[in-house]
């Protein structure tokens, strides 16, 4: 059999890809090689056999996405931003109002949403004719975890948005549960505990008077 069809994951998952730029390296490190070890599995994975691995991956991206938006956020709070430029005065601007960069072209492949999006419902059932349904949850899952590798190997551009938001007291959304309940119990305290401190630093105002480490 072989490791397609087996779902076996490789004995070695490379960091090498990824970006040099690696900051916050304690929290970085944890995320990317669960991510990377989840693509390995998924890739292994036959995506007619994707039941076998769905639990698992579910709630590996569930809890690899809440951790890095808060790992993005923590980012952009060290981020010192450099002062917008002031227009010279002209007869259309006499006060010299700050300039305004011109909005960017959007990519085609859209980029990890900041905000976390709200739980998903239940989809309905399927018509005669589509995809097996566990052929779209693989597919689906391989894009949501390639979708936050690249977050994970570009983190400084994402970050400096997020921070530009906070300067404009425009924070994005996030549960105050990062993860649901049957993600943390299947969770390794070592995990759990990361990902607490994690959102301390990302959320600091949501966590004023407690200590994460004393609870």
């Amino acid at each position: 059999m072989g490791a397609r069809e087996s779902g076996r994951v490789p004995g070695r998952v490379s960091l090498s890809p990824m970006s040099p730029e690696r900051p916050l390296p304690e929290f970085w490190y944890p995320v990317a090689r669960i991510l990377l070890v989840l693509k390995a599995l998924l890739t292994a994975t036959d995506p007619g056999a994707f039941a076998s691995v769905a639990a698992q991956a579910h709630r590996q991206l569930a809890y690899a996405g809440a951790f890095v938006r808060r790992y993005l956020l923590a980012l952009a709070r060290t981020l010192v931003l450099p002062p917008l430029r002031i227009r010279a005065p002209t007869a259309s601007n006499p006060a010299g109002q700050p300039e305004i960069p011109p909005p960017r072209r959007r990519k085609l492949d859209r980029p990890l949403p900041l905000a976390e999006p709200p739980t998903p419902k239940r989809a309905p059932g399927r018509h005669r004719g589509e995809p097996s349904p566990q052929m779209v949850e693989w597919a689906l899952a391989l894009h949501r975890a390639e979708i936050l590798l690249a977050a994970l190997r570009r983190p400084l551009p994402l970050a400096r948005r997020l921070a530009r938001r906070l300067a404009r007291g425009r924070a994005p959304g996030l549960r105050d549960l990062p993860v649901p309940w049957h993600v943390l119990r299947a969770l390794p305290p070592a995990l759990d505990c990361l990902l607490t401190r994690l959102d301390c630093l990302a959320r600091p105002d949501h966590w004023s008077g407690f200590d994460p480490d004393t609870g």
